[in-house]
């Protein structure tokens, strides 16, 4: 999981060329995310995202891309902690794939001790940007 592109100035991580239906090549590939080391804290790293503010509402579900019997709901929906941003799937693909997990985020997350901070600001128009991004 990338976080080396920013969407006004949010670092994404989860985000995946294969979630989108135009060219994203500055996007990793999902299928070529895999984590050649065990992350022993996966589940609270997820935890973490899922306590995220949601940025951007998608209703709906969507198809797992690794396992297209699995449905995700709201999947595209966006959610931050003011300083990642990432999208709900990012979270399934996380929990149910050993994907790999940028170091920098891995840091962020441990270093709040798996809390987000919740002080983050949905008026904030770095969302609007990151937005225009993914959407």
């Amino acid at each position: 999981m990338s976080g080396a592109t920013t969407a006004g100035g949010l670092k994404p991580v989860g985000i995946y060329r294969e979630m989108f239906r135009k060219a994203r090549d500055e996007l990793p590939l999902l299928r070529e995310s895999g984590s050649s080391h065990p992350i022993e804290d996966r589940s609270l790293v997820a935890g973490y995202m899922r306590a995220g503010t949601p940025i951007f509402d998608v209703a709906g579900d969507i198809t797992d891309l690794l396992d297209p019997a699995k449905s995700i709901r709201s999947g595209p929906s966006l959610v931050s902690d003011g300083e990642w941003i990432w999208r709900v799937d990012s979270i399934h693909y996380l929990e149910n794939y050993a994907v790999e997990i940028p170091a920098e985020f891995l840091e962020h997350v441990r270093g709040l001790n798996y809390q987000p901070s919740g002080g983050v600001d949905v008026a904030d128009p770095r969302f609007d940007a990151a937005i225009a991004t993914y959407f």
